[in-house]
């Protein structure tokens, strides 16, 4: 998701460094903005005017957080709510860390959802004012959203959603480690229909399986500028299939911010559904590792082996899949991101 953050204190920049270090983690791309008079300090965006600076996000972004008074919260975002439908997610969290006040649902995720994720990771209490707690009924399709999850069966998920929201129970079995509490109503009692978090689509611990696949794969892909996307998309597949990787399981396609508006790359990203980052010189080789000698496109830019560079920067410290690849311009590399499945 893409997040932005406003702060308006010292106080509230030092959470909101926190809340963008835990974002990060998760993947997500994150914008910080703080008051016009503290943000260079803070190295942060500055607010000029807290309207004209939401205005500029709340239709472009996924999730808005402020930190501070909901009162700032509330009348910034009141000129541009719309509906579910194209409004972002808004939580408050307060200055001290203590509470996460959901706000505003949107169209990626609940506000419920986002507020209890976000006190999860920085020890505060989820503030729910509608009566959905933690005990409402189990969201499939919100819970692969939260955690990167390809949903490989969507009938069958469909079919599981609806049996939840009737009272019923699906078994739930997963690969990897889990974070928070299992809802009471993914029971592994359920031998018949159940939900399996795994890169495994041969295995079928239930009768009837919903593999959810991890989209945990982060590219780290560098080009000669002006590379045609055909040439790009082709290369990048025939990698993936040389070693045995499902496209569903993109995370992400990373660069270097030379090639932040690389026409070929962003098409690429566009046409497989992922996102498209791009990293600073400095922040790519401040990573330390054991590389390959081949990289004749990095060399270009100054930065060596840049596209593996790229890959394990997008996984925050993944594992490499893919070694450098070149061909014709264009150079891949690929990381594959630890999970953690919260809750």
């Amino acid at each position: 998701m893409n997040v932005c953050i406003f702060a308006f204190s010292i106080k509230g920049c030092i959470l909101s460094d926190k809340l963008e270090l835990c974002l990060e983690e998760e993947g997500h791309v994150v914008s910080s903005y703080a008051a016009e008079k503290i943000a260079a300090m803070a190295g942060k965006l500055p607010i000029h005017r807290l309207e004209a600076s939401v205005a500029n996000v709340f239709y472009e972004t996924d999730a808005l957080i402020f930190v501070g008074a909901c009162e700032n919260a509330v009348r910034a975002i009141s000129p541009f709510i719309r509906s579910k439908a194209t409004d972002p997610v808004v939580v408050v969290v307060d200055e001290s860390g203590e509470s996460v006040i959901s706000l505003l649902s949107g169209q990626m995720l609940t506000a419920n959802e986002f507020a209890y994720s976000l006190s999860d990771q920085i020890g505060a209490t989820p503030i729910i004012t509608n009566g959905a707690g933690r005990g409402a009924v189990f969201n499939i399709e919100a819970f692969a959203r939260k955690n990167h999850l390809y949903i490989v069966e969507s009938v069958l998920g469909k079919e599981m959603s609806n049996e939840l929201l009737y009272g019923e129970t699906v078994g739930f079995k997963c690969d990897y480690y889990i974070e928070g509490k299992i809802p009471d109503n993914l029971n592994n009692d359920n031998k018949e229909r159940g939900i399996f978090v795994s890169t495994d689509l041969l295995s079928d611990p239930f009768d009837n399986t919903l593999h959810l696949v991890p989209k945990n794969i982060i590219i780290g892909l560098t080009c000669v500028p002006g590379t045609k996307a055909s040439d790009i998309e082709h290369f990048l597949i025939t990698n993936l299939e040389k070693y045995h990787l499902p496209v569903s399981r993109l995370g992400r396609i990373c660069s270097l911010h030379a090639l932040d508006e690389e026409p070929g790359i962003a098409e690429v990203a566009e046409s497989l559904g992922v996102k498209y980052q791009t990293y600073s010189d400095e922040t790519l080789l401040e990573l330390n590792g054991t590389f390959s000698d081949i990289d004749t496109i990095g060399a270009n830019f100054n930065v060596d082996n840049a596209s593996e560079r790229c890959a394990l920067r997008g996984s925050h410290g993944g594992k490499l899949i893919i070694k450098t690849q070149e061909n014709n311009g264009i150079s891949i590399a690929a990381a594959v991101k630890k999970l953690t499945i919260r809750f």
